[in-house]
């Protein structure tokens, strides 16, 4: 990416799947064989669109609570043909939940805001709630079959959603979530927590990258994508995800 563009990106705080980002990403997908991906938090679809036009050709399953987002996202799925859509949020049980629709809808959350949310962006304040259904992962991937990778970006409720789908997650390749630096919802885990919690389910990084920057220090990032592996596909030990 170009330097003064990249700055920019900085400087705003802007979340970009970069060329880079994606090309790598890709050629996980590639190596594994993956054929469906499972899009947890999949706003208007940006993921999946990134997707698409790094050349992945396969299933994707989105998940998104937000009714103005689904609707966009649901226009971009059924043009695609072989992408679904569903409205729903993810969590470790059955139920129904109250979002905090930001400003910027991609940083809502069922979690709420910390004191210092605002600080790294201001953007970033609720606007309205919505009442939301939240179905488990392990229900709604019951019928998926084929090489998963597993996106989750919820904003916080990261762990919540693999509490709800252990057994999607045996049958997972990969698992890419955003992990947080900065704390920007309450009782979000910390990097180094997400990290130790998937090493105990047999799952390491594979790939960590920068997402957004932080809106008072442009050179030190807030959070990263990080792309997790079970440990027994390249190093021969056991773990709780199968290949």
């Amino acid at each position: 990416m170009n330097r003064v563009i990249r700055s920019i990106y900085k400087r705003l705080g802007i979340i970009h799947l970069g060329r880079r980002r994606v090309r790598d990403l890709i050629d996980f997908i590639e190596d594994r064989g993956i054929d469906i991906v499972i899009d947890v938090g999949a706003n208007v679809g940006q993921f999946g669109q990134s997707l698409r036009d790094g050349g992945y050709r396969g299933k994707i399953v989105s998940f998104e609570p937000i009714e103005s987002a689904f609707q966009a996202l649901a226009k971009k799925a059924s043009a695609d043909g072989n992408w679904e859509a569903h409205h729903c949020g993810l969590g470790a049980a059955p139920g129904a939940a109250t979002l905090h629709v930001s400003g910027l809808s991609e940083c809502s959350s069922i979690l709420d805001l910390t004191s210092t949310a605002s600080l790294h962006d201001s953007r970033i304040a609720t606007d309205h709630t919505e009442e939301i259904q939240i179905n488990t992962l392990d229900q709604v991937a019951a019928g998926i079959s084929g090489k998963i990778l597993l996106k989750i970006d919820t904003q916080g409720y990261e762990k919540q959603v693999i509490d709800g789908g252990q057994q999607t997650l045996q049958r997972s390749l990969g698992i890419l979530m955003e992990l947080p630096i900065i704390h920007v919802y309450k009782g979000e885990w910390q990097f180094h927590e997400a990290i130790e919690f998937m090493a105990g389910l047999g799952f390491v990084p594979a790939q960590i990258q920068p997402v957004g920057y932080h809106g008072k220090d442009k050179v030190s990032a807030v959070d990263f994508d990080c792309l997790f592996r079970p440990l027994s596909q390249v190093d021969g030990t056991s773990s709780s995800a199968t290949s």
